[in-house]
């Protein structure tokens, strides 16, 4: 775009090039939206256009309530009439009205009136509510998030095969938040909601289930290690207790031999007439200090062994005390390897194996390693690999016959993960087309449903900075959608709170539970530096008032009221509330044709709510694609590719590489994400692009 917003504008980085190129979309929910609605392409709606002004309803009445619903009257046989309980949903404040629904008008996400809707219905069992009310304690409305609270409502869902619950399990095993971390726990979670149980389909790279499984044998190890320690040191620190108590017995005698000692003594100088009473008492006298060296030699001894043993002690504290600062460590994940390209097949009976057609000398390995601690060194087959920013490495190996490859990282606390898998001459590869047109045929058949998209372009802004490219970005991807892939497209250009709430409203009368829906929008974004919130800028925004500004969290709340199957949200700027790419299936183009089909089966009835941004919560480019941003050329070139069938990750990966390689050649520094949302419904799926000639 073609402005920093206003926290960054003094920022130096940025006095390389012209400020033209810089969009003001930040952390807002810059998502160029297109939604599948009767208007199409040759009708477009504009801001400001004032059709039906007089009928508008406030655009509060299309934000998302917690609705009770009022209690239905049932009949049971001729003579008795009841009410049954009320029923709680999530609905927008005007269709809450319309059914005569009730809903707290004020402080809608605060915790107190949230839980209160839900909170009886979660009580009696309800699947739905308990994840509701699991949430509300994980996103803490009004109060600290409490991750034990939601991991317990959470886990009634699950039990009753809720995958709505089941991927919120997943999320807080992958983050450690009220459980211990555990990888491998997430992923199962993940797949168990996203319905793939086949042993061909891979519901997430293998490797990193073993990095994540390899990471917890040896933190369990160390668990083990501190556990001996910790016995070992109780046990050393009661024997210097023995020990203290024995020298003390030692010496009280001794102080007591020293006083017979002392009498003895008195009495000989008191008798020194009687010879007989004298040589007894010297006798005495003798073997009293013959007993008071035996004690006296006692005690040193056991001193010296106390002093032997609190250095054991100390000792063991010491290295108890290091493998207790190790295992706090183990809190931060160590190094994790994953595999975009190729697609590592991972079969019953088999390892890890990827196909290369015959006669290819050379194959393209491209992934990335994530070190939170800090990455020391990584290689793959001896060789150092060489990463960007986001720990994306690609590079080629030569291939002869059979090949191993092995990928190691280790980061600054000397933690490694490593992976190996085998690369073998296919026997029968079909070249990339041919492949391609092997998932249409695996394809035909299966049920995408209908497609919707709805587009957003702002430019003007009268209080806002102009923008240059927005307007040309929505109208070119809004063509490529619905002209390549039939989507049923909306354009919205220049449009204000209401326009973009109400066509939202206007999708959920039409999408039904087998849709997809594309939401993209291009435009002005803000972050409120106090409460970090994403905000959508309409053109009606006002500087220093947000009461046109659209939240990040108001929309993530609004797909938990539509019915659509799929939603991705393609957002030029950042969008805040997202999972971890764990969470996202990935298809394997070299599974056999009947895997293939089941994959594509599957994806196609799993529900999913994922965002592409642009990048981050870092200013994006608004130019350097000509009459478009970078991100929405390299996003409109993804879809114009004669590929058939594709999935968003694999877009996703095509943009980040260009628009990474695009923004560093002028000196900017701009990374493309992809992630579910969370807490909107995203149940392990994936959106899938399908070509209208691919469509059976």
């Amino acid at each position: 775009m073609k402005h920093l917003r206003k926290d960054m504008q003094e920022n130096t980085m940025y006095t390389g090039f012209s400020l033209k190129f810089l969009r003001r979309g930040i952390m807002a929910f810059a998502v160029t939206l297109i939604v599948g609605c009767a208007a199409g392409l040759n009708g477009s709606d504009s801001a400001s256009q004032a059709e039906g002004d007089a009928a508008k309803v406030s655009p509060d009445k299309f934000l998302p309530v917690d609705c009770l619903l009022p209690p239905q009257v049932r009949k049971l046989g001729a003579q008795m009439t009841y009410l049954a309980a009320r029923r709680p949903i999530k609905t927008t404040a005007l269709d809450c009205e319309i059914r005569g629904g009730e809903y707290v008008a004020y402080d809608r996400a605060d915790y107190r009136t949230a839980l209160q809707t839900w909170l009886e219905q979660a009580k009696q069992g309800n699947a739905e509510a308990q994840t509701y009310v699991g949430e509300i304690y994980e996103k803490g409305l009004g109060l600290p998030a409490d991750y034990k609270m939601a991991f317990a409502w959470y886990s009634r869902a699950a039990e009753q095969n809720f995958s709505r619950a089941q991927i919120n399990l997943g999320y807080l095993y992958e983050k450690g938040l009220g459980v211990p971390r555990d990888m491998l726990k997430a992923l199962n979670w993940y797949r168990l909601a996203s319905g793939i149980e086949d042993d061909h389909l891979d519901y997430s790279s293998n490797i990193e289930v073993k990095a994540s499984t390899l990471a917890q044998e040896k933190t369990e190890v160390l668990r083990q290690e501190i556990q001996r320690r910790e016995q070992q040191v109780e046990n050393l620190s009661a024997s210097v207790a023995d020990m203290q108590e024995q020298l003390r017995q030692r010496e009280d005698t001794l102080h007591e031999a020293r006083q017979q000692l002392a009498q003895l003594n008195h009495k000989m100088t008191q008798d020194t007439e009687n010879d007989a009473r004298l040589k007894e008492l010297k006798a005495a006298y003798a073997a009293q200090q013959k007993r008071i060296a035996q004690t006296q030699a006692a005690v040193v001894a056991l001193q010296s062994q106390m002093l032997q043993v609190r250095t054991q002690v100390m000792r063991q504290a010491g290295n108890l005390t290091t493998q207790r600062q190790m295992l706090a460590m183990q809190d931060i994940a160590g190094p994790s390897i994953e595999v975009f390209d190729p697609v590592i097949v991972v079969t019953r009976g088999s390892g890890p194996v990827v196909r290369v057609p015959p006669g290819n000398k050379v194959r393209s390995i491209k992934g990335r390693i994530t070190a939170p601690a800090g990455l020391k060194r990584a290689s793959i087959n001896g060789e150092s690999l060489s990463l960007d920013g986001d720990g994306i490495f690609q590079t080629n190996v030569p291939v002869e016959g059979k090949a191993e490859i092995s990928i190691l990282a280790t980061d600054k606390q000397d933690r490694t993960a490593s992976f190996s898998f085998v690369m073998e001459p296919a026997r029968r590869m079909a070249a990339q087309g041919d492949s391609l047109s092997r998932i249409g045929v695996a394809a035909k058949g299966v049920n995408f449903g209908r497609y919707f998209a709805l587009v957003i372009g702002n430019n003007d802004y009268p209080q806002f900075p102009t923008l240059e490219t927005a307007v040309n970005d929505a109208q070119r991807v809004a063509a490529v959608l619905q002209s390549d892939y039939g989507f049923d497209t909306r354009l919205l250009l220049n449009a204000d709170r209401y326009a973009i709430l109400s066509a939202l409203n206007d999708l959920r009368g039409q999408l039904t539970e087998a849709d997809n829906l594309l939401i993209y929008y291009a435009g002005h974004g803000e972050r409120d530096p106090e409460t970090l919130q994403g905000y959508w800028l309409p053109v009606d925004a006002e500087q220093e008032n947000t009461a046109n500004w659209i939240a990040n969290s108001t929309i993530s709340d609004l797909l938990n009221t539509l019915k659509a199957k799929h939603v991705l949200v393609v957002a030029d700027s950042c969008y805040s509330g997202s999972m971890t790419q764990s969470s996202v299936a990935r298809i394997d183009t070299q599974l056999d044709d009947e895997h293939l089909k089941k994959w594509l089966k599957v994806m196609a009835k799993t529900p999913s709510r994922t965002v592409l941004t642009s990048g981050g919560v870092s200013p994006v480019l608004d130019g350097g694609g000509g009459e478009h941003s970078v991100f929405a050329k390299a996003f409109i070139q993804e879809l114009e590719q004669d590929i058939g069938i594709i999935d968003a990750y694999k877009i996703y990966l095509g943009v980040s590489g260009q628009v990474k390689t695009k923004a560093a050649s002028i000196g900017f520094i701009q990374r493309p994400t992809y992630a579910p949302i969370r807490h909107t419904g995203h149940n392990g799926g994936e959106f899938i692009f399908v070509k209208e000639s691919e469509k059976g």
